[in-house]
């Protein structure tokens, strides 16, 4: 499983409900299940935001078949990853739509949309900021791969040689080249981009084919000559960690940090590869207890630091009492022929017990 949160959510909440349940043509999108919420309350609670980020949307993406999760596990995953991004509220204080999509050759995705905003006082409301919310939530899929022995997308077998967040970027496997009729064609199309970047987005992609061509015809044997090749496209290397490589570029303001295992330190030549890998996934099993030990305390403290952050913001906002208006005889949706019907989905018990994820 991997959890990955989009970059859209300032338009109106037709938006995201659309592409969550409807497919081209206005028909009802193939695979795709109502868990949790009601669609047209998010959509209006979306439209309703007065802030510039009106909602954030994501997705917990398995490789497992759908058929292959029962609908008690599906309950857990999404409780445990409310209570990862909401610990220290109340189930009244922040709407949540759960989606479910199995159209991608069978594999399970929940996908999920909150509006940005605190439901009691109308205050702002921020579910995932990076800086503040990755190292936990990261914790959180570990440790659930890990109790549930899902795909990790962390280990050396699956590991990525470029960044695979970036659109359009080639997979991992040097022996798909495209012909050598288009290998001109996109080589110059990718250093107009380079040289005229319109977006940091389209530069990353870019760089990355680029690199990955020089990959498979051999050109790249380690770290001295992947900093070589980035300086020889007019970049400047700013910075190199163990795990990446930031770049400057003159159209862009900021660094450009690229990621991958081709930006890694102690990134080999593909002749070594296969022999690295497999050193690095047998170290990577044998550490699987202390990680998870690790996991669940970064979990755990984050947990701790989300809580105090939202009690401080909104802790005290009290729930409104209930209004008395003195109609004795009240007619329930189903009564009603003129109601329209949300949608029957059932509710997780929305609450935070302590360390568990």
């Amino acid at each position: 499983m991997i959890v990955k949160f989009f970059r859209r959510g300032k338009g109106s909440g037709a938006g995201p409900i659309n592409y969550l349940l409807v497919a081209k043509g206005g028909k009802p999108r193939e695979g795709a299940k109502v868990l949790y919420g009601d669609p047209k309350l998010t959509e209006q609670l979306i439209n309703a935001t007065p802030f510039k980020q009106k909602y954030k949307a994501g997705v917990l993406s398995f490789t497992e078949d759908a058929k292959e999760f029962t609908d008690e596990q599906k309950k857990d995953i999404m409780q445990r990853f409310e209570d990862t991004l909401f610990v220290g509220l109340e189930p009244d204080q922040y709407d949540i739509l759960w989606v479910e999509h199995s159209d991608k050759d069978g594999r399970l995705e929940l996908n999920f949309v909150i509006p940005c905003q605190e439901l009691r006082s109308g205050k702002r409301l921020q579910p995932f900021y990076a800086g503040a919310d990755l190292v936990r939530v990261n914790a959180f899929k570990n440790i659930i791969n890990q109790e549930y022995g899902w795909t990790d997308p962390n280990e050396p077998e699956r590991k990525r040689l470029i960044n695979p967040y970036v659109n359009n970027a080639p997979r991992p496997t040097p022996y798909d080249r495209p012909p050598k009729s288009k290998e001109k064609e996109q080589e110059k199309e990718d250093n107009e981009i380079i040289a005229k970047p319109e977006s940091t987005f389209a530069l990353k992609a870019a760089i990355d084919r680029r690199m990955w061509h020089r990959l498979a015809e051999g050109s790249l044997n380690g770290r001295s000559s992947v900093l070589y090749a980035l300086e020889s496209m007019g970049l400047t290397i700013k910075r190199a960690t163990n795990s990446s490589i930031s770049v400057a570029h003159p159209a862009m303001t900021r660094n450009v940090r690229l990621k991958g295992t081709i930006y890694e330190k102690d990134f080999k030549a593909l002749s070594q590869q296969a022999h690295l890998i497999e050193g690095r996934q047998g170290d990577y099993e044998r550490t699987s207890e202390s990680r998870g030990h690790r996991d669940l305390k970064t979990w755990t403290t984050g947990m701790e630091i989300k809580k105090a952050y939202h009690q401080e913001l909104y802790g005290d906002i009290k729930a409104p009492e209930p209004l008395d208006l003195g109609i004795k005889d009240v007619v329930s949706m189903e009564q009603s022929q003129d109601a329209t019907p949300r949608v029957d989905t059932p509710a997780p018990q929305r609450s935070y017990n302590g360390p568990r994820p």
